[in-house]
């Protein structure tokens, strides 16, 4: 599988749907998993928003590690197509992590990404991952 074709999968995996399967570790190391709702940008990192009580992000203020599963239902015709993400969840927003609206905003860092599209083959496939370029010095 060439890196256009998996961009272009991994496009449409993420423009298929809104949510996200999150997955978070408990205190005692165990995993919890909540459907959130997700934005993305062009370098794979995802976004999203949640009450700053809920199970998950406690879990992500004490351990910032996250899996997430992308997957649509219905898949496209002819096959099944989803993204798995590994990575780093950290606050974003204006203040840290806390929005006038009362939600805590997220954004994940991805680590390591795999996309399975049946259309093609029955395997998972690494997808690159962009890396940022160095910044300047002036």
């Amino acid at each position: 599988m060439t890196t256009q074709a998996t961009t272009a999968q991994v496009r449409e995996a993420l423009n298929r749907t809104d949510i996200i399967a999150l997955a978070t570790l408990d205190e005692d190391g165990g995993s919890w998993t909540s459907p959130v709702q997700f934005q993305h940008d062009a370098t794979l990192h995802l976004s999203f928003a949640s009450q700053p009580d809920a199970r998950h992000v406690r879990n992500i203020q004490r351990d910032p590690r996250v899996s997430a599963a992308i997957y649509s239902y219905p898949g496209p015709p002819g096959g099944n197509l989803g993204l798995q993400i590994k990575g780093t969840a950290k606050p974003s927003g204006a203040a840290p992590g806390m929005e006038p609206d009362g939600w805590q905003h997220f954004k994940i860092s991805p680590d390591e990404a795999w996309i399975f599209d049946s259309r093609i083959d029955r395997q998972r496939h690494p997808v690159d991952l962009p890396r940022p370029s160095p910044r300047r010095r002036s």
